[in-house]
């Protein structure tokens, strides 16, 4: 559900009075914070009266005790380099050390007697004690991280002055020890909360297990009726094609209401969509509360919501009021919604699950996600930007990891907005929860196999969660556990729970499900995680849907000095690895990176590690394409990024900025793509789309290293959907140099516009490519053409008489020359044959607000030419 704005006024003080204009008002400024052993009154002297605030910080709320003591100088940055050990764990300083009170004062002066004013938090980790004006509004201790929190506050504001708020926050009941297992020791899989934060193989302990309260708080006002939960149920029935006239599709509508004053009250519910509105009479006794539930309403040629690369992603508004039969508007819910149906079948072909969206089978391409920062910085910008970079790089499914979150809104809006499917892990992981026999792990297998200690908990959780978010059309698949199924008592009450408040989407006990693939190599059903052969991903048959498969990973060198010291940036030779690197979780290249010639220094390190990264994920990628319906289904990358600095596994880093290997696999994925199999010197033609493609132009070249034409082919084509064409046999017996580069273009023939643009490096050598750093000198040129709004043209040219290899454009502050992130680019990491061009188009929409005004300069640099700036 996304709530929009109310009907009603009111003033809410934060330390400063400012108008609202809205009747729900976010409180997320003016926030003070103290550990709580360093105060003797409880929460009900505390809200009496404005307490001395010279020993306490300003808190970050939304936040954690963490961000708090960050904004305040107290810890370092935990995500530079061995930063983090000079944080207290949890474990050894106790929870009590994490046990902070948080306070802020807020005004509802004018508010009139016959309105009802609200609380609510949307998250806290992990129990809370709640008071307002000398009260305890929570009589049962708030607890779980899942868990939204609602209290009706009207009796106790003094609407004529300040109302004093204190939140007594209490970390996990088992944050668990980080002893370098997966989740620690495991035992913070005990409560409903993150599991990822004592610890794993991407991340170092958060050291307060992200303690605090880290979603919104809000303040609400309604009259006598509150209304809440809306639901938009869809169905869209039948087999769809994006584009075209459609049948009728079916939306009914729901919503709960409760009557907080003493008085009963009569009324009318009316749902309003589009052109109709649905309508109901109810009577209220006071306290009751009711579901009214509208028969469905009948959209004629409805506006279908499609994955990325498919087709668009259309949204409805719809909202509902619960009037008085006086006619005053008591209460007000805004929803956005998609026709979209989400269903599936098992392949005995590929021995997979295959996933459709409105009839049509989707061959998936996405990644894993943990979380968008470690410690909960999250913002609706930075959802919006990391989304539509995986609309980018022409992903269409995001898996959110179990051991993190249940997503917020907001980035399931995002994900509404840029087309993609989320498969949603619930808070159960088998390195916690009893997947295997370990020896990091303080109890047994079997002892683990019962977490979490609070069935009932997790249940109620769960159901206010999908509440939350069953509106969202991006929300597509609901799975029990990241590698393990809950245990079968707290299973089958999922179960119920899902088809109880939601019925509408996929449910998968564990993630390596016998439902999703029957797995022919063990029961894991996932992986590999590290380095292999770009030819492997072609002749190795993997898991048929393959829900993890990840590798390498470093950012680009100057996100380094952000990452450690510069002393520290030393590459890693054999064995002997800086300790700095392995804090950072550094995944080795084993020899790929000599493949191109001996390391000279950090900076050639790095940019034969963006090589190897481009074709290692342009390669996976690949290697599925290849034989897409035939053995696979699709995947699922570990993963899209790092929400910590780590050195492994990512398409880009913590401060957005894209390495090579994000271009690699975006070319990988575009629904119409020719590509290069290594192991058969076949060209392969592939549509993944759900629609014909007719009026192309494919035209394939090889050229040495000083563009001199070795072999070529061109042909008008058309495609199917869901389809593979072998074209041609590449044929090298004319090539003379030890490297060579094969060009791939598809075209459309009507407009010219450039479809698909893939370039190969090529060796004839398969394990020796460092005649790629002895390739002749080269010029090239860069303009900025023009600007338009917050987009530049960029022409980048080859003037000389060699191939310019691996160009790279970044932006860098004029004056400091610091690398600036994040940018949308058309193309990045390219090759460019002698006297071509290329028109780049570089989006700076997504920049911090902080860089947004800076003068900036536009460098292109790559292995055969000299380094050129630009200011844009």
């Amino acid at each position: 559900m996304i709530k929009m704005r109310k009907l009603l006024f009111f003033t809410v003080l934060l330390f400063l009075t400012f108008p609202l204009l809205s009747q729900t008002t976010e409180l997320n400024h003016g926030w003070k914070a103290i550990k709580a052993s360093e105060i003797k009154v409880d929460g009900s002297t505390l809200t009496k009266e404005l307490p001395d605030f010279s020993n306490w910080m300003d808190a970050v709320v939304p936040g954690t005790v963490l961000t708090t003591l960050m904004k305040n100088n107290k810890v370092p940055d935990p995500f530079f380099g061995m930063n983090n050990e000079q944080i207290p764990d949890i474990s050894t300083a106790g929870r009590e050390y994490y046990t902070y009170w948080f306070f802020t004062k807020f005004s509802t002066l004018g508010i009139s007697e016959d309105k009802q004013v609200w609380l609510n938090f949307r998250g806290i980790n992990y129990a809370a004690s709640i008071y307002l004006n000398g009260n305890c509004i929570n009589t049962d201790k708030h607890e779980g991280m899942f868990l939204r929190a609602k209290y009706n506050i009207t009796r106790l504001l003094n609407k004529e002055g300040d109302n004093m708020l204190a939140v007594l926050v209490e970390p996990p009941y088992n944050p668990g020890v980080p002893n370098g297992g997966q989740g620690g020791d495991g035992t913070i899989g005990k409560d409903v909360t993150m599991q990822f934060t004592p610890g794993w193989d991407w991340i170092q302990p958060v050291r307060d297990r992200n303690t605090g309260i880290w979603d919104k708080v809000t303040v609400e006002v309604t009259g006598p009726v509150d209304l809440s939960n809306t639901y938009a149920k869809v169905r869209v029935p039948g087999v769809r094609l994006p584009g075209e006239l459609q049948d009728p599709a079916f939306v009914a509508f729901s919503v709960d209401l409760t009557n907080y004053s003493e008085k009963k009250c009569e009324g009318e519910v009316v749902a309003s969509f589009a052109t109709q509105t649905r309508k109901k009479k109810v009577v209220l006794e006071p306290g009751e509360s009711l579901t009214v539930s509208f028969d469905e309403i009948k959209m004629q040629n409805p506006r279908i919501w499609w994955p990325n690369g498919v087709g668009t992603q259309s949204l409805y508004a719809a909202f509902l009021t619960f009037q008085t039969k006086e006619g005053a508007v008591s209460d007000r819910e805004d929803l956005t919604f998609g026709f979209r149906e989400a269903g599936s079948y098992f392949d005995e072909k590929t021995g997979s699950r295959v996933f459709t969206v409105n009839g049509q089978k989707i061959f998936i391409k996405g990644a894993n996600w943990i979380a968008s920062d470690a410690m909960l910085r999250l913002s609706p910008e930075r959802y919006e930007t990391e989304v539509k970079m995986l609309a980018d790089m022409n992903m269409n499914m995001i898996r959110v990891w179990g051991g993190s979150i249940m997503e917020r809104p907001e980035f399931y809006e995002a994900c509404d907005k840029f087309g993609i499917l989320v498969w949603q892990d619930l808070w159960i992981t088998g390195d916690c929860n009893g997947r295997w026999d370990d020896k990091s792990k303080a109890e047994s297998r079997e002892q683990r196999r019962a977490y979490p200690d609070n069935d009932d908990l997790f249940i109620k959780s769960l159901e206010d969660q999908v509440k939350m978010l069953r509106n969202h059309p991006s929300l597509y698949v609901w799975c029990g556990g990241n590698e393990i199924e809950p245990p079968a008592g707290l299973d089958s009450l999922i179960v119920k729970t899902l088809s109880k408040n939601d019925g509408t989407r996929l449910y998968f006990d564990r993630s390596t499900s016998s439902a999703i693939e029957k797995n022919t190599k063990d029961d894991i059903g996932d992986g590999p995680y590290f380095i292999k052969d770009p030819s492997w991903f072609f002749t190795q048959k993997l898991f048929p849907f393959n829900p993890e498969i990840g590798s390498v990973g470093l950012p680009n060198i100057e996100n380094m000095e952000r990452i450690m010291e510069k002393k520290d940036i030393v590459p890693p030779s054999g064995d002997n690895i800086n300790e700095v690197w392995k804090y950072h979780k550094y995944l080795g290249y084993g020899d790929m990176i000599e493949r191109f010639g001996a390391v000279k220094d950090a900076n050639d390190f790095f940019l034969k590690a963006q090589i190897v990264g481009y074709d290692q994920y342009r390669a996976i990628q690949e290697g599925y394409n290849s034989h897409m319906w035939e053995w696979y289904s699709g995947m699922l990358l570990w993963k899209s990024q790092n929400p910590w600095s780590a050195l492994k596994g990512q398409l880009y880093d913590c401060f957005l900025d894209q390495n090579a290997a994000y271009y690699g696999y975006r070319h990988a994925a575009a629904p119409i793509h020719c590509q290069f199999n290594p192991s058969d010197s076949l060209i392969y033609f592939i549509n993944s789309s759900i629609k014909e493609k007719k009026s192309l132009r494919i035209e394939a070249s090889l050229v040495d290293p000083a563009g001199t034409l070795i072999w070529s082919a061109t042909e008008a084509a058309e495609i199917e959907p869901n389809t593979i064409i072998k074209k041609w046999k590449v044929d090298f017996s004319k090539a003379t140099s030890a490297i060579s580069f094969l060009r791939i273009k598809t075209i459309y023939t009507s407009t010219g516009a450039l479809i698909d643009d893939n370039t190969y490096w090529l060796s004839s050598s398969p394990t020796d490519y460092s005649k790629l750093f002895e390739l002749p000198a080269t010029e090239v040129t860069s303009a900025v053409l023009k600007k338009s709004g917050t987009k530049y043209s960029v022409e980048v040219a080859n003037n000389g008489n060699a191939v310019a290899f691996f160009v790279r454009i970044k932006t860098l502050g004029l004056f400091d020359n610091r690398l600036v992130s994040p940018l949308l680019m058309d193309d990045n990491y390219f090759t460019l044959f002698p006297g071509e061009k290329r028109l780049i188009t570089i989006d700076v929409s997504s920049l911090p607000a902080e860089d947004v005004n800076v003068p900036l300069v536009m460098e292109v640099s790559g292995v055969n030419f000299r380094t050129i700036r630009t200011p844009f």
